[in-house]
């Protein structure tokens, strides 16, 4: 028997001769797997997709991953070897955590004690746990001697020491022993039986020593083939980069000129490659046959003959012409990255009708970053219309995919929370949670309107407050609002009740929703209690599977994503009943989700997106590097200070950066068309030069050292192969013919952009309509007419569009410390509400309701809003007490009917708006049209009108005969079908500051004062308002200066202003 090494410059070559011998030598037992050690589960993915394409099926066909293997052959060929390494990091880590505590006092252990000093929750000792077990596990893999002292009884470190704590119950079960007595075993010549007949090892890069010395030992019994990657047809494994080269200079002369660099690529990137050609011809007891099949790979294009540079160990200066073979693409972000990708591709596929898109692999460092950017740009453009792209994205870890990981996790943090209404709501995002607990989009809207009424921020109730070290203040608590909702559907329209401000808006139907709502906060505040107590690790498995029982339910979008949070609870297994804390276990579960990867996504069609990891070397026609910075590619090594083998480097010996530079060669030897990189070289803040990966800057200096310049444009090689990108997804640079963009969306706002930079602005407001005509309403109501004349263009947006904007108000999480204007004002308008209807207004019952602030302030702030209030309150007089009564309307104009319930009537005196701000047009409106509506439908008697009550003005209007208020309702309809058409150029503050004037010029004076508002004073005017903002794109930049601006506010305002009988 022989070790068989078959060695070519192409991963296929590799695939078609494993297929050949497979084919061609079958197994003696067809019931046999065929085992094929593969060093990635991508690589197995790949292989076994290439032999089902080329022999119909892949069946029984086992990839283990080496270390796995090496066990499971132990396990085959030796007794009482357990089925699973008992010391693998997973499991050690656990068992060294259990270990520390009753360690650490010992003389050894002192640095480690005073490290652990203050870590109640343990986490510091877990973090040092897995340190310790990733460090025994490669002292295991690479200093299998250091180990075998350990266990013998040499040395009295603290590792040493800790070492045979660990080994006390495993025996000569650890993996240097179980591997050493296999060695033996298989070197011995004695028959073994439980060897499979063949093993072949598929394109690895890296190997222990120690796992070559068990292929040399198995190599006498069974048949074992090596298929070797290989970038030369060459021995490579003594060149010497330049700076490697130039330090051997000076520190050994004599010996620098028997060494050489060769091709300079190859020495600086194949460090890990040399190591492992090196292991394996260092086997002198066993004879080596090796094999080969190497390809020339020509010069026709610039990747091309790099490759041969490589394969020739060529470093002489050519002269030869740039292409698109290879490409560098320097953007602003990680989106402009994605975004040139999208369109390059397609430009790609556009060029060679033969490229498919299974063609095309995209790597990327890191791809949790990217993967949000890449869900953006390739789903959105099917989207929007664009030229559609099959992909598909794999490596993406359970916390980054969905927000369910996320929110398990934010229930783990339940004893620290705040329980503030955002947080709380947030649940409610969740599918899976509003399918637990039984609620639909209506119970959703019920449970957003009630909540917002009971003014709720945080904390749970006084005693929550107070555990968090603050004042013990019930109001804007959860049960300050679970009181109110509940007394509300108990009493009815009692407003005030042992210290309860009752919410009137609680239903039956209603009810039912609030009360899954707190069903689900119920649950809530028994795991926060639940989770705060530390126990064994058995128990919080328990616990976790209960919790995931209660606030999530399954469905059928979910692919898997609940079993996959349970697969990682149940990893609570290896820690055998260990107690831990609360905090240690939310730790624990972030770092495990963090980390499991959702499976079976690689090459499921179309392109591929996946993570740039070590030791895949996979073929593709086009390759694309995205994410290529500085400081991310190649890894930094994270060196831990107690580790042996830092500054002690052996041939083999694992390096992040050696392994991130052997897999930048296997990548640029793997492209067979094209090889596309793409890094942020320029800052979003000031457009500043940033750094691309070291590699990559060494792959440009070895293109500029080695080809000059291009001889078509005269630059440097690589200024011709990078393609600096603008900032922006809409610049017209994209949209030229030598860098042509395929997005049509963009392309459409480019031109507008070009259009509105050509300095004439639009002359008039636009009056198109919409697409589609809106659905004509035959029933509208009266509440909606109001909000439409109050804000035309923000009901536009609402009501057409279905588009809101929120406000910065809107949700706040933090309770009330000092007033502002709009606060006061509700509460203005309550106690005059009290004072109509002869109630003394109290400041117990407006902190009950949540509107003042806490403490001491509240009685303050009421004191003094009251004292502001009361000359306001003198016009009130003649009201006071009187039966406030709502009256219905129902009127029919042509083909709408426009009905509703007009409130604030007294009978005798008639209709009664009171506002205690300044007078505006929004208040106007909302009298004038209700004042209208009982005029039309002859609800007035003679003696009554309408009357406006503000802090600057008293206002009548004089009683309309039905006729006449009828035209106007009408003209009012007529005005809200077409501001459905369009937005109309009526502005809340310009339009009616237009109207009061009592000249033209003062007129417009004044809506130019509305318009543009008070920077000084810090008034807002209309042109800050978001939705007017919104209208404003593209169309007249100053609406006042229009005809139909004045003709709209003359029709909306002045038949109101000319009723006015007396002030």
């Amino acid at each position: 028997m022989t070790l068989s090494i078959f060695s070519s410059n192409r991963v296929e070559s590799l695939q078609e001769n494993l297929c050949h011998r497979l084919s061609e030598v079958p197994l003696d037992n067809p019931l046999a797997s065929e085992v094929i050690v593969v060093p990635t589960h991508a690589m197995a993915r790949w292989l076994n997709l290439k032999i089902a394409r080329q022999e119909t099926i892949a069946a029984n066909f086992y990839y283990p991953l080496p270390t796995a293997w090496v066990w499971q052959l132990a396990a085959a060929v030796l007794d009482r070897v357990p089925e699973q390494d008992p010391l693998r990091p997973e499991q050690s880590r656990w068992q060294i955590f259990s270990l520390l505590p009753d360690m650490d006092q010992r003389p050894a252990f002192a640095s480690l004690r005073q490290y652990l000093l203050e870590d109640d929750a343990g986490i510091k000792r877990w973090q040092l746990a897995t340190r310790i077990a990733e460090v025994f596990d490669r002292y295991q893999q690479y200093r299998p001697e250091l180990i075998l002292d350990w266990s013998a009884g040499a040395d009295d470190s603290w590792q040493a020491q800790l070492w045979r704590a660990l080994t006390v119950d495993h025996g000569q079960t650890h993996r240097v022993a179980v591997i050493g007595e296999l060695i033996d075993r298989l070197g011995g010549g004695a028959d073994t039986v439980g060897l499979p007949e063949r093993v072949s090892l598929f394109a690895h890069s890296s190997l222990p020593p120690l796992f070559i010395q068990v292929l040399h030992a198995l190599a006498q019994h069974i048949d074992v083939r090596l298929y070797q990657h290989s970038p030369t047809d060459q021995y490579w494994a003594d060149l010497k980069n330049k700076k490697s080269l130039s330090k051997l200079r000076l520190e050994k002369p004599q010996e620098a000129e028997y060494f050489e660099t060769g091709n300079d690529l190859l020495a600086s990137w194949g460090r890990q490659g040399q190591a492992l050609q090196d292991l394996l011809l260092a086997h002198d007891s066993l004879p080596v046959c090796e094999s080969e099949s190497y390809q020339e790979t020509g010069c026709s294009t610039l990747l091309l003959t790099i490759q041969q540079n490589i394969f020739h160990l060529d470093d002489s200066a050519a002269i030869i012409n740039g292409d698109s073979s290879l490409s560098i693409h320097v953007c602003h972000s990680p989106m402009r990255e994605c975004q040139v990708l999208h369109d390059q591709l397609l430009a790609m596929l556009d060029r060679d009708p033969s490229l498919s898109a299974e063609d095309i692999l995209v790597m990327i460092p890191e791809i949790s970053r990217y993967a949000p950017y890449i869900e953006a740009v390739f789903r959105g453009s099917e989207n929007r219309g664009n030229p559609v792209l099959r992909w598909n994205i794999s490596d993406i870890t359970l916390a980054d995919e969905h927000p369910l990981v996320l929110t398990f996790l934010q229930l783990l943090k339940l004893p620290g929370s705040r329980f503030s209404r955002s947080e709380v709501l947030s649940y409610l995002d969740i599918a899976e949670v509003r399918g637990r607990f039984e609620l639909d989009d209506a119970a959703l809207a019920d449970i957003h309107l009630i909540l917002e009424e009971t003014r709720v921020r945080w904390g749970i109730d006084e005693s929550h407050k107070a555990s968090l070290g603050l004042p013990a203040t019930g109001e804007n608590t959860w049960q300050q609002a679970k009181q109110r909702i509940f007394a509300g559907y108990a009493l009815g329209e009692i407003e005030f009740w042992d210290g309860i401000a009752p919410i009137g808006q609680v239903d039956a139907s209603r009810a039912q929703n609030l009360a899954k709502f707190w069903r689900l906060f119920e649950r809530l505040e028994y795991w926060r209690d639940l989770l705060k107590t530390p126990c064994n690790t058995g128990e919080w498995q328990n616990r976790l599977n209960r919790m995931l029982d209660e606030f999530f339910v399954e469905t059928s979008q979910q692919e898997g994503r609940l079993q996959a949070i349970r697969d990682a609870i149940n990893d609570l297994n290896l820690a055998e009943n260990v107690l831990i804390s609360p905090a240690l276990l939310l730790y624990w579960m972030e770092q495990q989700l963090a980390k499991r990867e959702l499976p079976g996504r690689l090459f499921t069609g179309g392109i591929t997106f996946c993570v740039m990891r070590p030791m895949r070397s996979l073929p593709f026609r086009v390759i694309c590097l995205l994410g290529m910075n500085d400081g991310v590619f190649p890894r930094r090594e994270d060196r831990i200070e107690f580790d042996g083998m830092t500054g002690a480097w052996r041939p083999g010996d694992p390096s992040k950066s050696d392994e991130d530079r052997y897999l930048m060669l296997e990548t640029l030897l793997c492209a067979r068309q094209i090889l596309y990189l793409s890094y942020c070289g320029r800052s979003l803040k000031d457009n500043s030069e940033c750094q691309p990966s070291v590699l990559v800057r060494e792959l440009l200096d070895f293109i500029d050292a080695r080809h000059g310049k291009d001889s078509a444009s005269g630059k440097r090689f690589s200024e011709s192969l990078t393609s600096l990108h603008p900032m922006q997804a809409f610049a017209a640079q994209n949209f030229s013919a030598h860098a042509p963009s395929y997005d049509s969306y963009w392309c459409r706002i480019a031109n507008q952009i070009r259009t509105a930079g050509t300095g004439v602005p639009a002359s008039a407001w636009a009056t198109s309509a919409i697409a589609q005509g809106p659905v004509v309403d035959c029933i509208i109501n009266l509440d909606e007419l109001r909000r439409f004349l109050q804000d035309p263009i923000k009901f536009f947006f609402n009501r057409r569009l279905k588009l809101w904007l929120a406000s910065p108000e809107e949700g706040s999480d933090d309770e009330v410390f000092k007033l502002d204007s709009l606060e006061k004002w509700e509460i203005k308008q309550s106690i005059a509400l009290d004072y109509l209807r002869a109630r003394e207004a109290s400041p117990q019952e407006l902190q009950a309701q949540g509107r003042l602030p806490h403490g001491h302030a509240a009685q303050a702030s009421f004191e003094a809003i009251e004292l502001e209030l009361k000359p306001l309150l003198m016009p009130l007089q003649d009201y006071r007490g009187l039966t406030l009564e709502t009256r219905a309307f129902d009127y029919q104009f042509e083909n709408t009917q426009l009905t509703g319930h007009i409130g604030n009537y007294y009978p005798g005196k008639g209709l009664m708006h009171f506002i205690s701000s300044s007078l505006k047009g929004k208040h106007l409106l909302a009298l004038w049209l209700d004042h209208l509506a009982l005029c039309a439908s002859e609800q007035y008697p003679d003696q009554e009108s309408g009357r406006l009550i503000t802090r600057d003005s008293d206002w009548r209007f004089k009683r309309l005969e039905s006729p006449e208020a009828s035209d106007r309702l009408r003209d009012y309809i007529e005005l809200y079908y077409q501001g459905l058409d369009y937005p109309l150029p009526i502005f809340p503050l310009a339009s009616y500051a237009w109207c009061c004037a009592d000249s033209p010029e003062k007129a417009m004076k004044e809506a130019h004062k509305a318009w543009y508002g008070n920077d000084f004073r810090n008034i807002p005017g209309d042109r800050e308002n978001a939705y007017i903002k919104l209208a404003l794109r593209g169309n007249m930049p100053d609406p006042i200066n229009s005809d139909e601006f004045r003709a709209l506010a003359h029709r909306l305002y002045t038949g109101a202003l000319q009723s006015v009988i007396e002030t």
